[in-house]
C-alpha cells in the first residue's frame, strides 16, 4: 500500500486519484461538522461547490425539504439554517434530515476527488475509524487536505500526517509513504498530544478565533471521539 498526501484541491486533481482511497481532510471545519452531523443522526450531506447550487438543489430534491448548511469566510450564509460549526449539528436539529452543504474549502476538496475508488471524510474526531477503514479497503491511499484559499494549512497537514502514521501501523504488510506523506508525518510530530495548540497555531484556527468560534477549536481537537466513517456515495456523504 502507498500513502500519499495532497495539500490543496488543485494538488488532488493533478495527482490522479483514480482507483485510490481518498480521505478528504478539512479539520476546521467541514470534515468535523460532517462527522458530528452523521453521528447525531443526519441522514446525509449533499456537498456542492456554490451557494447558488446549494439553494437550487434544496428546491429540487424530492422528499422532505433539506436543511441548508454552510459558510463563506467562516460565517453562516444568509438564508441557511446552519453554518459550518459542528456544535450547531445537534441531534435535535439534524436527526432524520438531509443537509445541502457548501463551504469555502471542504466541499471543493470533495469535488476534486473525482475518479477515486472510495472517498472518505477524515478529521481528528474520527481519525482511528477512518484509518481502519482505509486499511480494510486495501487500495493505495491519498490523504487530501482542503487547505484554505488554495494554500496548505497546518491543521490539515498534521491530521494527514497522523492518519498516515496510523494507517502505516495498522497495515499488515506495511505501507510506503511518499515524500509528501513523510513531510506531513514530520509536521505532525511536534503536535502529538497537543491538538488544541495546533488548531490555535494554524491559519484556520486563528481565523475562527478572530470571529468568535473558539469553542469549535476545542471540539475539533478531540482525537478519536467518534467511530464514524462518512463516505461519498452517488454524490451524498453518508455513514
Amino acid at each position: 500500500m502507498e500513502i500519499d498526501v495532497t495539500f490543496t484541491p488543485a494538488d488532488l486533481k493533478t495527482s490522479r486519484p483514480s482507483g485510490r482511497t481518498v480521505v478528504v481532510i478539512d479539520v476546521v471545519r467541514a470534515s468535523s461538522t460532517m462527522v458530528q452531523g452523521l453521528a447525531n443522526g443526519c441522514t446525509g450531506f449533499l456537498p456542492v461547490r456554490t451557494v447558488t447550487e446549494a439553494r437550487r438543489r434544496a428546491l429540487t430534491l424530492s422528499g422532505p425539504p433539506p436543511l441548508l448548511g454552510g459558510e463563506r469566510r467562516g460565517v453562516r450564509l444568509p438564508g441557511f439554517q446552519l453554518g459550518n460549526s459542528p456544535l450547531e449539528y445537534t441531534a435535535e436539529t439534524v436527526a432524520g434530515r438531509n443537509v445541502v452543504f457548501s463551504t469555502t474549502n471542504g466541499t471543493a476538496a470533495i469535488d476534486a476527488s473525482g475518479g477515486a475508488a472510495t472517498v472518505v471524510i477524515g478529521s481528528f474526531l474520527n481519525l482511528g475509524a477512518a484509518a481502519e477503514h482505509a486499511v480494510r479497503l486495501g487500495a493505495d491511499v491519498t490523504l487530501a487536505g482542503a487547505g484554505a484559499g488554495g494554500r496548505p494549512v497546518l491543521d490539515d497537514v498534521v491530521c494527514a500526517g497522523m492518519l498516515a502514521q496510523r494507517i502505516q501501523e495498522l497495515s499488515p504488510g506495511g505501507a510506503v509513504l511518499t515524500d509528501a506523506a513523510q513531510l506531513a508525518l514530520l509536521a505532525a510530530q511536534p503536535y502529538q498530544g497537543r491538538l488544541l495548540a495546533l488548531l490555535r497555531d494554524s491559519f484556520s484556527g486563528r481565523a475562527l478565533l478572530a470571529i468568535g468560534y473558539g469553542q469549535d477549536l476545542e471540539f475539533c481537537a478531540r482525537l478519536d471521539a467518534l467511530p464514524i466513517v462518512p463516505t461519498l456515495r452517488a454524490g451524498w456523504v453518508t455513514k
